[in-house]
């Protein structure tokens, strides 16, 4: 066993540096020594403004930005460069998942990447971004771009054991000031501020030209959050409420609620009382607030399909090991334990109407972005995003506007359009090539021919192999969690023994080479 302990820990080590190699696209290099322009030739490039499809076009990219787009026709590239040949495929922009938690496990992020997401909102950031982004850049990884959260701010009694927690104005105001001062791109709030709290964090906010994103607090609503100009509202929280004719009995009952899934069922009640004119007023209210939606369709529906076999045998797990393995199916969710079928079929009745509210929501132009809240059970690390797409698709967003959500909107959100959103001259170089069109059918977002990361190609081979590299680490590394196992019940067993004085159970357990290992494989 002791050999056994050594060789799994070495075999993993080698993994991580192999998968770390794999990630690093070859460089393409003039024989002057300079990087040598991309030229994509004879590719549809989508507008994702418009929607309009251009035909023949050549897309240049020269470093990490698109330098040129123009007609095929005529064009001759340069001898030194790359030709990438997109005759019969489709160019879009770089996606981004608008809501995730991912920054702590760094063997997804080429996970993304293989599925054509550059780039990533994470919704419960470190401690100190500006040190995250420092550590990161020394590593030369291959990353999305990240735009980070403060760490969640909440009320009390905090929902996550690291989440910060505050109790008075004085507390948020601190926070905020911290936060900014260690530069977290927003504020992330969280459901059980207190009003004191929360409009604190807003005004500070404000001050500081900081923006505030997240849940809506339980005890604020949805029409006040708007007014107080909340940037965006996670997985349509407060929705069902304020579209209730019942919305004044409904919320002292919300705030009241002892747990996680008496407020799904309150919020499932709510909708059954649901008014179209009072919902129209609430939308009209978002546009004119510049309040965007994030519905984590992903999530809504995953938490109602927890106990059906069908939905949590999902083979993409497979590229997932460890303690991330264990969050993505549900194992020992606290929130979950004593959830009985008629709680699943509510949050169900839920999500079906989620669903017909992301409709009415599109229809009614207010913004909206992807987001998958990976990082909860069944949401996965890069091909979630496209189950996204496609969920806000059959809820009645138009292909153009899933697609959008995850590029162009995602860019004016974080007041990037300068950077990403579009193919365009001067962007990154953050691109898509995929074999259909995505407007005709969603679903082709994934099937993908080649990324490019701020100019930097990774082709299908390319992408196949970060995808091996992930799922044959993830397997290891499941091997390793289940050896470490095996050695605490084992350890356990001992020390119990020994309090109780079993001499012949010590001695039979100190004879094995369990003991003589610890966990980490030191001897």
């Amino acid at each position: 066993m002791r050999t056994e302990v050594s060789f799994l820990l070495i075999a993993l080590g080698q993994l991580c540096a192999v998968v770390m190699a794999q990630e690093q696209p070859a460089a393409v290099i003039s024989p002057s020594g300079t990087e040598r322009p991309i030229y994509l030739t004879h590719v549809t490039v989508i507008d994702t403004e418009t929607g309009k499809e251009s035909q023949d076009r050549t897309v240049v990219i020269s470093g990490d930005r698109i330098s040129e787009v123009r007609d095929s026709k005529g064009v001759k590239p340069p001898p030194d460069a790359k030709v990438v040949d997109g005759t019969g495929k489709y160019l879009i922009p770089g996606l981004w998942d608008m809501h995730l938690h991912s920054w702590n496990y760094e063997a997804t992020f080429p996970i993304y990447i293989a599925n054509g997401v550059t780039g990533v909102r994470d919704m419960f950031g470190p401690q100190d971004a500006n040190k995250f982004r420092a550590e990161l850049a020394t590593k030369k990884r291959v990353t999305p771009h990240f735009y980070l959260a403060s760490p969640i701010i909440d009320g009390h009694p905090k929902m996550w054991p690291t989440s910060i927690e505050v109790s008075t104005p004085e507390q948020a105001r601190k926070v905020v000031d911290e936060q900014h001062e260690r530069g977290a791109d927003f504020i992330k709030v969280y459901s059980r501020l207190s009003r004191e709290s929360y409009f604190a964090i807003i005004d500070e906010s404000k001050h500081l030209n900081i923006p505030v994103e997240g849940h809506v607090p339980n005890q604020i609503g949805a029409w006040e959050a708007s007014e107080a100009k909340q940037k965006s509202f996670e997985h349509l929280h407060g929705i069902p409420d304020a579209c209730s004719d019942r919305e004044e009995e409904m919320q002292p009952k919300i705030i009241a609620a002892p747990s996680f899934k008496e407020r799904l069922r309150l919020h499932a009640e709510a909708s059954r009382s649901h008014s179209e004119k009072k919902c129209q007023r609430l939308f009209v209210q978002f546009v004119k607030n510049n309040t965007w939606q994030v519905p984590t369709l992903t999530l809504n529906r995953a938490f109602g399909m927890l106990n059906d076999p069908q939905f949590t045998h999902d083979d993409r797990v497979r590229y997932f090991g460890g303690e991330l393995r264990d969050l993505l199916t549900a194992k020992n969710d606290f929130r979950f334990t004593t959830w009985t079928a008629a709680d699943f079929a509510a949050q169900r009745e839920l999500y079906a109407y989620d669903q017909k509210v992301v409709g009415a929501m599109f229809r009614a132009g207010v913004p909206m972005l992807a987001g998958t809240d990976t990082g909860n059970p069944y949401c996965f690390p890069g091909f979630s995003l496209h189950d996204e797409l496609a969920l806000l698709v059959e809820s009645g967003v138009s292909p153009l506007g899933a697609l959008q959500a995850a590029t162009r909107n995602a860019a004016l959100f974080m007041d990037a359009s300068d950077k990403y959103g579009s193919v365009s001259p001067g962007k990154v170089a953050d691109l898509v090539l995929l074999k259909a069109d995505p407007l005709q059918d969603v679903h082709n977002t994934t099937k993908i021919s080649a990324v490019f990361l701020a100019g930097k190609e990774f082709d299908r081979a390319a992408l196949d192999s970060m995808l091996r590299g992930a799922e044959t680490a993830a397997k290891a590394e499941s091997e390793r969690s289940s050896t470490e196992a095996e050695l605490r019940a084992v350890m356990a067993e001992l020390h119990r023994a020994a309090l109780e004085g079993d001499t012949e159970k010590t001695t039979s357990l100190m004879t094995d080479e369990y003991v003589q290992t610890d966990i980490s494989g030191h001897f």
